[in-house]
């Protein structure tokens, strides 16, 4: 049987000894135990020891389970001399996911550790505790730039905007082809509604991903938001109908957005003139499961009544007296407004 696998990634490596290791323990691997059924066939395809870093080349092809079980015991033994950085595989058959692997440093080092208690510390909601580890990992290994990434989130969470976009800054330079900086900066850029810049990094954001990435859809879905406030409705409605159209499982990160997405590119149609498509797309919607709580389902019945009423269909007004139920104060002004 033959899957697609998609591959990304780049581990960084503390010093040259470290490199060097790992280059010699792919070397023995490879002449010893893959029998050429592996991906890379040679250590130096992926390792540069002036670099001090594994870089694994953005690309999909075709793999037997043996050479995705190779390549990934590979990647994994290398990542045991790394510092920072991780590798990305995931393994489709016609079209659905069967298999996610990160491939990250896990070891005992104080830096390794140190970002990785700070990246669970965001998780628990402890920001200080978490800007404390993530500085102390960039202290030992200044160009690690998940923990620079990691750390301008947290500023960006506690509203410090400037320091949060030197860190994405800081994080983009120390590895241009990370994703994840160009979408923190992106999230800034949002709230101060600069939609051009937002726009460029989510663009970037998505080149250095991959469709079935989480980063990649979180991008998707706030260039398609982009793209509506900057009145390129068709353009949005493209970047909606992709996100909803991937086969995401429901423990996927993205999975509870779709709510959220079906709503946003109901409002993109309805501004589009498609209002028939619009009020399929609340009607949707309203089927998903919210994300806490959101979007609330007063906002879609408001909406789906203002594009049932641009559409000439009855039922508007019942839609919009939910609405006020649930409480929407404009649907109760509209409402009040037809009397």
């Amino acid at each position: 049987m033959e899957y697609t696998v998609i591959i990304l990634g780049r581990l960084e490596f503390a010093n040259t000894r470290s490199i060097q290791q790992a280059t010699k323990v792919i070397a023995h691997l490879l002449e010893t135990r893959y029998k050429n059924e592996v991906r890379y066939r040679d250590a130096s395809e992926l390792l540069n020891e002036e670099t001090c870093s594994m870089t694994v080349p953005r690309e999909k092809f075709n793999s037997s389970e043996k050479m995705w079980t190779n390549t990934l015991h590979m990647l994994r033994k290398a990542a045991e001399f790394s510092i920072a950085g991780d590798v990305n595989m995931w393994k489709v058959l016609d079209g659905e996911l069967k298999d996610y692997q990160c491939i990250e440093p896990n070891s005992d080092k104080t830096t390794v550790q140190a970002f990785r208690e700070g990246r669970e510390l965001i998780v628990d909601g402890k920001l200080d505790a978490a800007l404390e580890r993530l500085s102390l990992a960039i202290k030992r290994f200044p160009r690690h730039a998940q923990a620079l990434e990691r750390r301008g989130f947290v500023h960006y969470l506690q509203g410090n905007t400037d320091k949060a976009m030197a860190d994405y800054a800081a994080s983009i330079d120390a590895d241009s082809k990370r994703p994840d900086g160009y979408l923190g900066r992106a999230r800034v850029y949002i709230d101060q509604e600069n939609w051009t810049a937002a726009l460029d990094d989510l663009t970037h954001s998505m080149k250095h991903s991959m469709p079935h990435h989480n980063v990649y859809l979180e991008a998707l879905h706030r260039k398609g938001r982009c793209l509506m406030e900057m009145g390129e409705n068709s353009k949005a409605i493209a970047s909606f109908n992709f996100f909803l159209t991937r086969p995401l499982l429901e423990d996927h990160p993205q999975f509870i957005f779709r709510r959220q997405v079906a709503f946003d590119k109901g409002r993109a149609l309805s501004a589009d003139g498609k209002m028939d498509e619009a009020i399929k797309c609340f009607n949707e919607s309203m089927e998903l499961p919210p994300r806490d709580g959101n979007p609330i389902q007063a906002e879609i019945l408001l909406h789906r009544g203002i594009a049932m009423q641009k559409s000439g269909k009855k039922g508007f007004k019942e839609s919009w007296k939910q609405a006020a139920e649930e409480g929407s104060k404009r649907a109760a002004e509209l409402l009040a407004g037809m009397v």
